[in-house]
């Protein structure tokens, strides 16, 4: 094979895709152009033909792992179920989701984490914010008791902790191995969440 065919070959998905893993395990400030190269099999030169500075790479990367999370959830909302059933679909796919895809989870907890305001602004633009929108408009069913917004970042934040504690509530008294399964997650919080949604307005 020519030294240059396998670059030539080199496709702007592909090198997202790769890319991947890197941002998963080192955020924006742990990763290099150079080390993405390295992984990647191309020359610096090249990676900056495809991209302009790291910071374009580090958003269109993630913004490409969070694209077929989209489709999925758009996918899900089309299913024959009232607002709680497809509001416990989605609880389900999140837990399902961040229980199977490490790189994932790792991925939006460096979103949550980014300290430079402005990325923070196009990270979320570009990654969950139309999965936030999609949330808050289901639970816009719910206002009569609770504000979507409020409602939504709880039901993220109640989920998203739970895996992220995973390490250390091992080791809480009381730990049992079915915590650990997202259905169980799952049905301890649609167990915690329909009186409330239900109930009539005080």
């Amino acid at each position: 094979r020519p030294p240059g065919a396998f670059l030539s070959k080199m496709s702007k998905p592909d090198i997202l895709r790769l890319a991947i893993p890197l941002f998963a395990q080192s955020g924006f400030n742990g990763v290099s152009m150079r080390s993405v190269a390295d992984t990647v099999g191309v020359t610096p030169a090249a990676l900056y033909h495809h991209f302009r500075d790291k910071e374009q790479l580090y958003l269109e990367t993630m913004s490409y792992a969070f694209a077929d999370k989209i489709v999925a959830v758009r996918a899900l909302l089309k299913a024959p179920a009232d607002a709680l059933g497809l509001l416990e679909m989605l609880i389900r796919w999140l837990a399902e989701t961040l229980h199977a895809e490490t790189e994932f989870r790792k991925l939006l907890q460096w979103v949550l984490l980014d300290a430079n305001s402005d990325r923070t602004v196009r990270l979320v633009q570009s990654t969950f914010e139309e999965l936030f929108a999609i949330l808050q408009n289901l639970n816009d069913g719910f206002r009569r008791r609770f504000d979507p917004h409020l409602l939504s970042i709880s039901l993220i934040g109640l989920v998203v902790y739970h895996f992220e504690t995973s390490a250390v509530r091992k080791i809480l008294p009381g730990h049992r191995p079915e915590h650990d399964q997202p259905e169980t997650l799952v049905r301890h919080l649609m167990q915690l969440l329909r009186p409330a949604l239900l109930s009539p307005t005080p």
